[in-house]
């Protein structure tokens, strides 16, 4: 009888626990989709390809700063390569906002680091695009522009 009372008590928890989280999901619907864009930047810091591959898009699209359009091929080989190296990424101020099976992230990165030993440290406003495919959301596109700081801007 005590088994079959644990065993209640379990299953009452795990219903309760599950309810619980359909419900934070419903206060906010986005809170997946910006827990794996934070994981996809921690696997790009840590220049995890593999990661990388299983949440790009095949038909990937990036659009670089400076107005240079690369693919996933590219992208992900920009990363093995090497060339660019990161002593700083943090993302801040990010919004997210779902239509259906797309999605679209915005956010602040700043960003020290170099590409090619040029410095290219500073922020960026980016803007992400994902799409749910077979349960599983991807992204698509993005692009980053960078932010002049005040007394460029003038």
């Amino acid at each position: 009888m005590k088994k079959f009372g644990t065993v209640l008590v379990m299953a009452f928890l795990a219903v309760g626990l599950s309810q619980a989280r359909a419900e934070d999901a419903k206060a906010d619907p986005t809170a997946d989709l910006k827990a794996l864009d934070a994981k996809l930047t921690d696997a790009f810091k840590a220049r995890d390809v593999k990661t990388l591959d299983k949440f790009t898009a095949d038909d990937y699209i990036e659009i670089d700063p400076r107005g240079g359009v690369h693919d996933k091929k590219q992208f992900l080989d920009h990363l093995t390569k090497g060339t660019a190296k990161f002593t700083e990424l943090k993302e801040t101020d990010v919004k997210a906002r779902v239509f259906g099976d797309t999605a679209v992230l915005t956010g602040l990165l700043q960003l020290k680091g170099m590409v090619q030993d040029k410095d290219i440290s500073g922020e960026y406003r980016w803007t992400r695009v994902y799409n749910k495919k077979g349960g599983e959301w991807q992204c698509v596109s993005e692009q980053h522009t960078y932010v002049h700081p005040k007394e460029e801007a003038k």
